[in-house]
């Protein structure tokens, strides 16, 4: 499974930008996630990127404008492709239980945030400071999933098995669940997820509240 850090250097591989500035933001990224936006400096994007620190403002004016580029891309290219290789491995084949089938994703997607936490916390750390990148982000990751899942939810639904709830509602439902299992350990660096017991409890909440109850 590729990394967050191994899927935007291939989207940038594919952009129009010169091999300097995908140096550039691929050094700010890594640097970003490793110490920090703050602790980041331009000496220190240059060092990493091979270039001066002149070369690093020239094409990027700031460094705020450095992690709009690096945003940039992700919501509009990174997470949408994440999630649709995601959804081609987890959303096609039929699942026996609906229970099985949010075991299946659940687990699948927390291995990934545990495994990418410091790149996925600068996508959460900024949208809790700004507005539009967080409505941005919700939305992006929603109606990316909404898509593929859907015919799935609908089968669920028309046997009875789950709530007529919109598809919409159902994914906000188990991203926000998730959400708060990962927020903590997003907070905390390098704190480790117990999955297992995540995976169970999130399943047993969500089972709750979306399983049609005869």
């Amino acid at each position: 499974m590729e990394s967050l850090e191994q899927k935007y250097a291939q989207t940038l591989e594919n952009s129009n930008l010169s091999l300097k500035q995908r140096q550039v933001l691929i050094s700010s990224l890594k640097l970003f996630a490793e110490i920090g936006f703050e602790n980041t400096t331009a000496r220190l994007i240059a060092k990493e990127a091979g270039v001066s620190e002149g070369t690093v403002f020239s094409y990027f004016k700031t460094k705020e404008g450095i992690l709009e580029a690096i945003l940039s891309t992700f919501l509009e290219q990174v997470i949408p492709d994440v999630i649709a290789d995601f959804s081609k491995k987890k959303f096609t084949a039929n699942q026996e239980t609906f229970s099985v089938f949010l075991r299946s994703i659940v687990r699948d997607r927390l291995v990934f945030i545990q495994e990418n936490q410091r790149q996925v916390k600068i996508l959460l750390s900024r949208s809790f400071i700004d507005n539009a990148i967080s409505n941005q982000l919700g939305n992006v990751i929603v109606h990316s999933i909404i898509s593929p899942i859907s015919p799935i939810l609908n089968q669920f639904k028309e046997k009875g098995l789950i709530r007529n709830w919109t598809n919409e509602r159902i994914v906000r439902y188990i991203l926000a669940l998730s959400l708060s299992y990962v927020l903590p350990m997003m907070l905390n660096d390098n704190e480790e997820l117990g999955i297992d017991e995540a995976v169970n409890e999130i399943v047993e909440c969500l089972s709750l509240a979306l399983v049609e109850v005869e």
